[in-house]
């Protein structure tokens, strides 16, 4: 039970909703899915003044434009698991929200910006958005703003949206390029959050290339992105090595949580990183 008082607010239109912000700024929490906020409020570990729906604001739908695909921030897990639009032009994604842990509540109810505005390290949604290369759609009274997914996420529950904004939608290029992807979490328990997860993918066009995505290891999400050049084609067990490093260097001091401490994460980030990159490669030869 929600021990205190607080001012809900649920605005009709973009308009009204960034104009609330604009008003109450830090004092205001946004609600998307409800899956972080509502048991934060019960166990009194945020006591916002006003609280803000997104919900009559039609941003749960999945649509495909000229260069993108985009996102609204309410749609649901289970919203994109049943996109055809998600299946086709973002399999990474999928892939993803796939394995998200929690059951059928949080597939239904939890949103990708829900996941993305919360930051959670050790969450599923920054790592395999940055490995997209995804952009986030922040409004406010002072217009729209785009911010990149590997400059959005500032550190541990912190983002570069500011207090006057709301995330809007995620836009994922549209890419020809793709050739392969990967998602895989490492974690304790299926129940559990992710103790390091790992997004990667394939590309050919002008030259062939990698993404390759670390989240829950870090305080932020760790993204690389590698051209396969001829020295690296004849000798792939090198590049995997020094992949991995470059990977592990952006991870830096590691995170701890409950599940476990940053010299365990940073531990396990070699090893996980070569296997999938390994595989890729392995891949590209077939």
């Amino acid at each position: 039970m929600i021990g205190h008082r607080f001012e809900f607010h649920r605005p009709r239109d973009v308009g009204e909703a960034t104009a609330l912000l604009a008003n109450f700024g830090a004092d205001v929490s946004v609600l998307g899915g409800g899956t972080m906020l509502i048991p934060s409020m019960s166990a009194n570990l945020v006591l916002p003044a006003h609280v803000m729906s997104l919900a009559s604001l039609s941003l749960d739908d999945v649509t495909l434009e000229d260069a993108h695909l985009r996102i609204g921030s309410m749609a649901t897990y289970a919203t994109l698991l049943a996109s055809p639009l998600v299946a086709r032009h973002a399999p990474l994604l999928a892939t993803m929200a796939a394995q998200v842990t929690g059951g059928a509540s949080i597939v239904n109810q939890g949103t990708l910006g829900g996941s993305v505005s919360y930051a959670n390290p050790s969450s599923d949604a920054p790592g395999c958005l940055c490995a997209l290369e995804a952009r986030f759609e922040l409004r406010s009274v002072q217009g729209v703003r785009y911010v990149p997914a590997r400059e959005f996420f500032v550190d541990a529950f912190r983002t570069a949206k500011r207090d006057d904004e709301f995330l809007a939608s995620i836009l994922l290029p549209l890419d020809s390029t793709l050739v392969a992807c990967r998602y895989q979490k490492y974690k304790a328990s299926s129940s559990s959050w992710p103790i390091v997860t790992v997004a990667c993918s394939m590309h050919r066009g002008e030259q062939e290339s990698v993404r390759i995505a670390v989240g829950a290891a870090g305080r932020r999400p760790a993204y690389r992105h590698f051209i396969i050049d001829e020295s690296a084609s004849c000798q792939i067990d090198d590049f995997v090595e020094r992949a991995a490093a470059g990977v592990l260097d952006l991870v830096g001091e590691g995170w701890s949580d409950e599940l476990a401490d940053a010299e365990y994460r940073r531990a396990v980030v070699p090893g996980v990183v070569k296997r999938h990159l390994r595989d890729l490669l392995m891949e590209r030869q077939t």
